[in-house]
């Protein structure tokens, strides 16, 4: 006798923030619709209103009961998302339209929406881990203090958008930012340190492509604590190459360890950003890891969807 639970529809849950990425979604709609009808998939839309957001997802889960529920923005929407899903065991897509998508790079997510979309309705999942910092935020992706905070801090006052802004205060920072003092304690061990940049990493590289953790491995149950020490301008140029052919680890001035566990004492209280938020000036950060909390769908075949997505941005 025929399961009739395979032929039932798939529900497919939208979260839609509307202002992610400064990208027009005039024809997002549309374009959802005639994705799900072709499919025959049941699809409801919700749009994030930058207030109460928490509780509108929550109550439209309620409501629609979905089978996969899928971020439609940047980073920081599907950090969103996640922390509701993960409660709720409940499967999450990604669709990127932010300013770098970070973790649907991670991922291999196609960055067009027809290939993003294929993604969806397949079935293929990666379980992923989380990282909870102070009990109560999530990084699905990188946090850091330092340098890229700063960056961050500039790029949110700026009119100018896309890689062209952020590259723009990343260099400005790079040639403006002086040594901090932190302490880290990992497994019983105190490491004290002077740097510009303290990076939390469950993934291995920034949405602009940098790789800062080139050994990571966002689903190996633990993440990477990486100083960036202090530098001279020649560093700064050194840094370059390595940071896009994943051999940063390589160089003399980057200290990177492992960890599911660690407690930062950030004793210039730097600006701290978790997946592209900025969260505030923190004295004492605890971060812990959530070994494999998150399910994600990705790509069936990777080859496809990632030339793809090139193709789309070159």
């Amino acid at each position: 006798m025929p399961n009739k639970s395979l032929n039932k529809p798939q529900r497919i849950l939208f979260i839609v923030n509307p202002i992610a990425g400064d990208i027009v979604k005039d024809d997002l709609k549309e374009k959802i619709e005639t994705f799900s009808e072709k499919r025959n998939f049941a699809f409801e839309i919700q749009y994030t209103k930058g207030e109460k957001d928490n509780q509108l997802i929550a109550e439209a889960i309620r409501r629609f009961a979905p089978d996969k529920v899928v971020a439609v923005g940047g980073d920081g929407t599907s950090n969103l998302v996640a922390k509701i899903l993960i409660k709720e065991k409940i499967i999450m897509g990604i669709i990127p339209m932010g300013s770098a998508n970070g973790l649907a790079r991670e991922l291999n997510i196609p960055q067009t929406l027809s290939d993003a979309l294929e993604v969806v309705a397949a079935r293929k999942t990666r379980a992923i881990d989380t990282i909870t910092i102070n009990g109560t935020h999530l990084s699905l992706h990188l946090a850091d203090i330092g340098i890229n905070a700063q960056v961050i801090k500039r790029f949110e006052r700026d009119s100018i958008r896309g890689f062209t802004g952020y590259a723009k205060h990343f260099i400005q920072e790079l040639f403006a930012a002086k040594p901090f003092k932190f302490a880290v304690t990992l497994d019983q061990k105190k490491i004290t340190q002077k740097a510009h940049m303290v990076v939390i990493a469950n993934a291995t590289k920034y949405g602009t492509g940098a790789v800062i953790n080139p050994r990571g491995n966002i689903s190996d149950g633990q993440f990477e604590i990486i100083f960036v020490r202090p530098y001279s301008m020649w560093h700064l140029f050194q840094m370059i190459i390595p940071f896009f052919t994943h051999k940063i680890h390589e160089l003399d001035y980057i200290k990177s360890f492992s960890a599911q566990k660690v407690t930062i004492h950030n004793y210039g209280k730097k600006e701290l950003q978790i997946d592209g938020e900025l969260i505030g000036r923190l004295k004492e950060i605890n971060v812990e890891i959530n070994p494999q909390a998150l399910e994600i769908l990705i790509p069936e075949r990777r080859s496809k969807y990632f030339f793809s997505s090139l193709t789309d941005e070159t």
